[in-house]
């Protein structure tokens, strides 16, 4: 695919620049799509997305100085991550004004259920990384913690470890916002 979006660049010295800056940075650009997204595929698709835009206007990039290109280049693959992780989890959820009762309702579902997925994403985006990432990947895509910890490569304790710290920083936030 990536062959493809590059030669729909009529500028060869461009097209070969273009396609030695993906070698280079592909596996960095997949990480980050990956830990926005948490999905391979998705990450794929997010990097060829990229390229494909910067291949639309490639005038655009060739006018940053080499060494920003890559920030350049982070900030699109991180937006266009975000919005296709959005896309596909859409609908908000209407606040509700029942308090929260640990007996009856898990702290997961309390959440939701409390504040607008735009709140929480917020929230969630101001995160660090890893906790970012151990959050989403246990709470939203319903993922195991030790499936979270294989894919994160970190072990079972850190991602408890994260999940616990993200969870009570979410919790503080709403508590902040709708108390």
């Amino acid at each position: 695919m990536i062959d493809f979006i590059l030669s729909t660049i009529e500028n060869e010295e461009q097209r070969n620049e273009l396609a030695e800056f993906y070698e280079k940075y592909k596996k960095r650009l997949y990480s980050i799509a990956l830990s926005k997204i948490h999905n391979e595929q998705d990450a794929e698709d997010a990097v060829q997305e990229v390229f494909s835009e910067i291949a639309n206007k490639p005038e655009k990039f060739f006018e940053l100085p080499p060494n920003r290109r890559i920030a350049y280049v982070d900030v699109m693959v991180r937006n266009i991550s975000m919005k296709m992780f959005n896309a596909k989890s859409k609908e908000p959820i209407e606040p509700l004004t029942d308090d929260f009762d640990a007996e009856t309702i898990s702290l997961d579902d309390y959440l939701m259920d409390k504040i607008s997925h735009d709140e929480i994403m917020t929230c969630v985006n101001q995160l660090p990384t890893m906790q970012r990432s151990v959050l989403i990947m246990r709470c939203l895509v319903g993922l195991s913690i030790d499936e979270v910890s294989q894919k994160l490569n970190i072990t079972v304790t850190a991602a408890n470890k994260h999940l616990t710290i993200a969870r009570r920083t979410v919790r503080k936030y709403i508590d902040e916002r709708h108390s």
